[in-house]
């Protein structure tokens, strides 16, 4: 069966990458972020391995309710169910504990935490009624180790590992699978902002990290696991 597969921030890096590849074997996808240019551009770069019909381009903010609510049901009247949800979208600054604002810290936390948290509880009804679904949450290698000026960042990537966990506890006997992924460095806008030196040899590329999501949402392990990707 063609799978349904739901991507947060899905217009580059990662989430683009993992687009491509359910796209090419074969599943249907919905991606979106805040901006409709941006998803437009990402539906044009993924088109060429399958039809269309099969990419569903859609905008919204994953930090507000209403829109988290109104993408769901788009993707249901679209698609007609959801199997898989990729939890994506994510922000960082790399300041000091003392050089972080409130509006950054608060940008972060909505966008990487918060975000995650409205999706999955919009997601979850619709897959204990089919019976079956998988939910994948980005963190982090940084969700399990702090490290010096990522405070909010590791903040908000400590926190999805709870939530996943939590979320696999309450569905586990739903036929819901909850995992989430932790990527090491990867080469994205992401780092860009960053002083941080890493060679560029030890970067993870966005595809690598996409085939791992990708085994991930096969759902053949227990609810609650951490992937954890370094090479």
């Amino acid at each position: 069966m063609r799978r349904v597969v739901l991507i947060s921030g899905a217009t580059r890096g990662i989430g683009l990458a993992t687009a491509a590849r359910f796209l090419e074997e074969g599943d249907r996808i919905a991606i979106f972020c805040r901006h409709r240019e941006h998803g437009s551009e990402a539906k044009k770069q993924i088109a060429s391995p399958g039809p269309l019909e099969n990419i569903l381009m859609l905008a919204g903010d994953v930090r507000k309710e209403k829109d988290v609510k109104r993408i769901v049901a788009q993707c249901l009247r679209h698609f007609g169910r959801i199997d898989v949800l990729i939890n994506n979208a994510g922000v960082a600054a790399y300041k000091s504990l003392e050089e972080t604002s409130e509006r950054e810290w608060d940008e972060i936390l909505d966008t990487n935490l918060k975000g995650t948290f409205l999706l999955i509880r919009g997601v979850v009804p619709v897959m204990k009624k089919q019976g079956s679904g998988v939910i994948i949450n980005i963190s982090s290698a940084l969700g399990v180790k702090g490290e010096a000026n990522f405070s909010a960042y590791c903040a908000s990537k400590f926190g999805v590992i709870g939530l996943t966990q939590v979320v696999a506890d309450e569905t586990r006997e739903t036929g819901i699978k909850v995992y989430a992924v932790l990527p090491w460095a990867v080469n994205t806008t992401l780092l860009s902002g960053s002083d941080l030196e890493i060679a560029p040899s030890e970067l993870l590329e966005p595809e690598y990290v996409a085939g791992r999501i990708f085994k991930a949402a096969s759902g053949k392990r227990k609810s609650g696991t951490l992937f954890e990707v370094y090479s």
